[in-house]
C-alpha cells in the first residue's frame, strides 16, 4: 500500500511508468557504467576487477589526450559563433521587418533535421571533386579547396556544418529572452535620443545576461559532446585529425570491445564537462548577481 492521501498515491501511480523507464535507461546505465569503469571487460569475458587502473591508462594514453584536444578544439570553434549566431537571428526575427516570419522558419528548419541527414548533406555540398562548393570555385576561376580531407580544414568543415545546424536553437531562446523585456524600455530609451545599436548594447544585451549563461552552458555541453558529424563526415580523419573524445570512447568499446576503459574515458569526460559548467555558472551568474 502506498503511503500518503488519495493525491499523493495518485501522483506516485501516474509518475510510476515514467520513473521505471528512467530508471532502467537512465540510471541504471549510468550506475552500471561507473561499476564497469574499475573493471577490464570485453563484453564476452567475465570482468576482472583492476581497482583504478583505467583511470591510470588515461594520463599515458596518447589518443586520449589528442582526442581530447580536438575536443576543446572543436568547442572553441563552435560556442562564440553559434552564441552570436543566434543572438542576431534572434534580434532579427523580432524586428519589425515583414518577412520576420519567413525569416524565424528558415532560420530554425535545419534544427529539425537529424544529424545523419545534415552531416550526409555537407560532407556531399564538401566533396572535394564533385561538392557544390567546389563547382562553383571552379565556374569563378579557382581550385577546389580539400575541405574534409585536409587537416587544415576538416575541422573548420565540421564546425561549418554545426553552425547551420544547430544556431536556430540558441535563436529560439534569445528570441524568448528578447521578448521577456518590456517594450517601454526600448520606448523610453527612443525617447530620451537611444538609436537601435545603442538599445541592442545598453539594453538588449545586458538583460539578456540570464538567457546567454543558459545557452553558453547548453552550448559548451552540446559542442563537448560531438560526434555524429565528425563521424559521418570524416570519421575522425584525415590523420586523426578531427577524432574527438566521444568517438575515441566510442571505438575503444564497440570497436576494441574495452568496455571498462570506455567506460573509464566517459566518466572523465562527464567530470570535465561537470567541471567546467559548474564554474561557468559560478562566474558568469555571480556577474548577473
Amino acid at each position: 500500500m502506498i503511503p500518503g492521501n488519495k493525491d499523493t498515491r495518485d501522483g506516485i501511480l501516474f509518475s510510476l511508468p515514467f520513473m521505471i523507464v528512467f530508471a532502467l535507461f537512465m540510471i541504471y546505465p549510468l550506475v552500471f557504467g561507473f561499476y564497469i569503469s574499475f573493471f577490464q571487460w570485453n563484453i564476452l569475458g567475465t570482468p576482472k576487477f583492476i581497482a583504478l587502473q583505467n583511470y591510470l591508462d588515461l594520463l599515458k594514453d596518447e589518443r586520449f589526450w589528442s582526442s581530447l584536444w580536438h575536443t576543446l578544439q572543436f568547442v572553441l570553434m563552435t560556442t562564440p559563433v553559434l552564441l552570436i549566431l543566434g543572438f542576431i537571428m534572434a534580434l532579427l526575427v523580432t524586428g519589425k521587418s515583414p518577412l520576420k516570419g519567413i525569416m524565424e522558419t528558415c532560420f530554425f528548419v535545419p534544427y529539425i533535421f537529424s544529424m545523419t541527414v545534415v552531416a550526409t548533406l555537407w560532407a556531399w555540398i564538401m566533396q572535394k571533386d564533385f561538392g557544390i562548393i567546389n563547382q562553383i570555385l571552379r565556374i569563378l576561376g579557382k581550385d577546389g579547396v580539400s575541405w574534409l580531407t585536409s587537416e587544415k580544414n576538416a575541422m573548420w568543415s565540421i564546425s561549418i556544418a554545426t553552425y547551420w545546424w544547430t544556431a536556430g536553437f540558441n535563436m529560439v531562446l534569445f528570441t524568448a529572452g528578447i521578448k521577456q523585456i518590456s517594450k517601454e524600455i526600448y520606448e523610453s530609451a527612443t525617447v530620451d535620443g537611444a538609436g537601435p545599436l545603442q538599445q541592442i548594447f545598453h539594453i538588449t544585451i545586458p538583460l539578456l545576461k540570464p538567457t546567454t549563461i543558459l545557452c553558453l552552458i547548453l552550448q559548451v555541453i552540446a559542442s563537448f559532446n560531438v560526434f555524429g558529424q565528425v563521424y559521418v563526415m570524416t570519421g575522425g580523419g584525415p590523420a586523426g585529425s578531427t577524432r574527438v573524445l566521444v568517438q575515441y570512447i566510442y571505438e575503444t568499446g564497440f570497436n576494441y570491445f574495452r568496455m571498462g576503459y570506455s567506460a573509464a574515458m566517459s566518466y572523465v569526460l562527464f567530470l570535465i564537462i561537470m567541471v567546467i559548467s559548474v564554474v561557468q555558472y559560478a562566474i558568469l551568474g555571480r556577474r548577473n548577481d
